[in-house]
């Protein structure tokens, strides 16, 4: 889900995964891990996309798919 997020939040800045990387500090192919879902971000690299994108940790982590962050119980 992680994957899915942030190719929509890039798409809607009308940025490539290139300009997203450069704009992070983070090396192209890491930023291309995460939206293919090889890998998730953490940490401070996880601060940077919602500072870039927006919403909430939990959504762009696909926690919730509200981007407000109100998580959705799970039955």
């Amino acid at each position: 889900m992680v994957n899915t997020n942030l190719l929509t939040e890039r798409k809607k800045l009308g940025i490539t995964s290139d300009e997203a990387a450069c704009r992070l500090g983070v090396h192209p192919n890491t930023y291309s891990n995460w939206e293919q879902g090889k890998a998730t971000p953490t940490g401070d690299n996880l601060i940077k996309l919602v500072h870039l994108y927006g919403g909430t940790p939990e959504y762009l982590l696909g926690l919730t798919d509200q981007r407000d962050g109100r998580v959705i119980a799970s039955t």
